[in-house]
Order: C-alpha cells, then structure tokens, then sequence
C-alpha cells in the first residue's frame, strides 16, 4: 500500500474521485509496492482496484483499453542504499554544502529499470531477481568494473564476496537487456584485466548489449582514501586503440563494436572523435558516450539562415574539457552572422583543477568567472548538464540567482544544437 501523491486531470482515476492523500492497496489483488507495480498492473483491460481513504476502504471496477493510464501518480519509493565502499567513489570525494541529494548513494535495481542508474549487484536477493523476471524490467545498466572476482572485490571493497558473472547470467537466461560500464583505474583494473572483462561480458552478447569504458573521477577531496591517480594521455591512447582493435572482432561476431570508451578518453588522449557509426545508435548517450560526437555534427548541420540579421553578443561558459567543441560552434556562429561571440573555461575549483568536465561545473565558479565579463555580453550561454530539473547547480546556487547576482540574462542551452538558431532569435537577438 502505498500513497497518492498526484492525480493526473482528465484520466480514470480522477474521473472515479480518487484524490491526493487516498493509499492505492492492490490492483487485480496484486500488492502495489512502488510506480513500477502500478505501470505493470494497469495494462490489463479489467481492472480491480481498491483504494483506502481515512481507514476506509473503496473498490473500483474499471473497463479500460491496455494503453490507457490510470492516471495515478504515488510517493517516491525508499531506495536501496549502496552497501560498497568503492575505493573511486565520487560520493566520498565531495566537500559539504552541496545539494542533499548528492550524498544518497542509491544502488537499487527499480532506479537501474526507471532512470538509468547503474547498479552493482552486490545487494539484489533472490526476490529481486524473480521480480525482475516477471516483471521484464529491461534495460538494466550494472556497474561491472571487472569480472576478476578479486580484482572487483578489492575496487569495490565489497564486503560478502558475490559472483558477478553468476548473477550476469541469471540476467541473462531471463532475456533481460543490459548495459555496463567500467570505471578504469590505473593499474588495478586496466590492461589484461581490462581485455579479460570486456571478453567475459561479450559472452553473454546479446542479452548484455554495451560496455562503457569510463575514467575515474578525482576531485581534491581524497585526502585518507586508496591512492589513485588519473589516467594519463598515454593511457587513454592504449584504452582507445585496444578499443578500436576489439571492435574489429565485435563488428565481426555481432555486427557492432560492443565496447566504447568515454569522450573524456578521446580528449585526454588528444584522439579525434570518432564518427557516428562508431557507436552503433548510441547505446550509452546517458553515460556521456558520444555526446561529443552527436554535438560536433549538430554544429556542422545547424541552420543558421536566419541569424544573419541579428545583432547581439554571447559569451559561452564551459568547462575545461570540452572547450574546443564551443570554440567551434563560436567559430560557426561568428563566420556567418553578425554575433559577437565569446567562449570561456571555468577552472572548478570546488572539486579541483583535475575536475574538467562541464557536468560538474558550479554556480559559484561560473559567477566569479563572469564577473569579469558582465558588460561585455548581452547574453550568457551554460551548459545545461550542470543543472538539476530544477535549474540548481551542485552547490545549491540556482540559476535564477546567477541572473540576480550578474544583473544579466544566464540561460542553459538547448540539449540539441539544432534547436539552437530558433532558441537564439526567439528568445534574444532580434
């Protein structure tokens, strides 16, 4: 039993009167523990539902067509804390003071099923799986690392020692689509450890469809915690022609190329970004895996016809890492239009210099880096990554307070670059 939060206008449940605050009990005499059992049981055409409201039980019999929703929204679910203690963990690497919801370390399959997170494993029970089965959550995304049980065990210093490859399979016998990812850390989990389990995984292709090879992240909060060190150039250059040596047999064996490293390896390594057939439909866009690529041919496509007749000036703020990518959209932009156009990188000092990615950019940072700028830009382009749904950096800062403290106009750009000409000339240059 579980309680309404939202009652969505115009759907069954509010034409029945079901209201906010009633508690849904079961549908067909299936419990509902969470939005996943209310999703699996509501496509039925016949439906039983009862609800209670102040103790007081209601049963409502509906006929309906499998597509249509109930329209029943409930509290979110209390998820399953991770119980590792991986030695690359981010959440142990973050000052204090930053949103509350960076410091939940959730390792629970229903978020893997609902939004993408990945998940270890090393918490599922057996009804865990058998729910999975019934209920076909599929895609899962399963942080895998290594599939050298010792090697996992010592990166995730997981205390009761699980067979990843066992649960793999049981995944896998059930049909259940999954995407992986290794975090690669030097000298523990790259090289041979790296090709052994990028070939274990591929075994049980095609029920496992990706692998993603990502780079530790290191913040300057390290300080008492295992000492890693980033990946170098060299690395990233060995990672990246292994990969491109792999997927040659993949391509061969499954007519994909199955592993793909992070952008962030192709830039550290100075490696140019691969082509769009490299990443066979972008299997682990989420996890920032050929955004660089989809962003550099956005650029290239974009029509910008009809920004000749604007007149403005931009500063575009980015971080470190991708600098080069918004030079290019400035150099597109200034080449053909009137616009003024500026590009800066913020050095992030919160999490350290070592931290270049834009994703973990904060309010603070951007504002004392466009101080400087102010009178120089009738606009102020971020990256809208950097961001929560609720326009909220990292650090608590929102964006309306960025706009505040800047007396100026910050907003967060389009996620597609060929949203981009339309945004700019609605929105501000006219």
């Amino acid at each position: 039993m579980i309680e309404i939060r939202e009652v969505e206008r115009g759907l069954i449940a509010q034409k029945l009167g079901i209201i906010p605050g009633d508690r849904i009990c079961w549908i067909n005499g299936n419990a509902i523990r969470d939005e996943i059992d209310i999703s699996f049981n509501e496509s039925d055409d016949d439906l039983c539902v009862e609800v209670e409201r102040k103790n007081k039980r209601m049963t409502f019999y509906i006929e309906k067509l499998p597509e249509e929703k109930l329209g029943i929204i409930v509290s979110p679910f209390e998820f399953e804390r991770c119980n590792n203690a991986c030695i690359f963990c981010f959440y142990d690497q973050m000052p204090t003071g930053l949103r509350k919801s960076l410091y939940e370390k959730d390792d629970d399959f229903r978020l893997s099923f609902l939004y993408g997170n990945y998940i270890t494993l090393t918490n599922m029970r057996e009804g865990d799986f058998k729910r999975i089965n019934e209920q076909r959550l599929s895609p899962l995304y399963i942080s895998v690392h290594s599939t050298n049980p010792e090697v996992r065990r010592q990166l995730l210093h997981e205390g009761q020692a699980t067979d990843l490859m066992v649960m793999l399979r049981k995944l896998s016998n059930a049909k259940i689509e999954i995407h992986t990812q290794i975090v690669l850390c030097s000298e523990i989990n790259d090289g041979e450890e790296l090709e052994r389990t990028v070939f274990e995984l591929s075994e049980l292709f095609p029920c496992i469809r990706s692998v993603a090879i990502v780079p530790v992240g290191l913040t300057k909060f390290r300080e008492g915690l295992f000492p890693l060190k980033a990946i170098s150039r060299d690395e990233c250059l060995t990672v990246i022609k292994s990969t491109l040596s792999w997927q040659e047999i993949f391509r061969e064996k499954f007519s994909i190329g199955f592993v793909y490293p992070a952008d962030e390896i192709f830039m550290r390594g100075e490696f140019a970004m691969p082509m769009k057939e490299f990443y066979d439909g972008f299997p682990q866009r989420e996890n920032g895996i050929g955004e660089s690529r989809i962003f550099l041919d956005e650029i290239e496509e974009m029509d910008i016809e009809g920004l000749k007749d604007c007149k403005g000036s931009i500063v575009f703020v980015t971080a470190v890492l991708p600098l080069p990518w918004i030079s290019l959209l400035r150099k597109r932009i200034e080449g053909a239009t009137s616009i003024a156009c500026d590009v800066i990188s913020v050095t992030n000092s919160l999490f350290g210099k070592k931290v270049t990615v834009s994703g973990l950019l904060v309010g603070k940072d951007i504002l004392n880096s466009l101080a400087l700028y102010r009178e120089h830009a009738d606009i102020f382009i971020i990256p809208r990554n950097c961001l929560n749904e609720n326009k909220i950096f990292l650090d608590d800062i929102s964006l309306s307070d960025l706009c505040e403290s800047l007396g100026k106009r910050v907003i967060a750009a389009p996620s597609c670059m060929h949203e981009f000409p339309g945004f700019l000339k609605k929105e501000f240059l006219l």
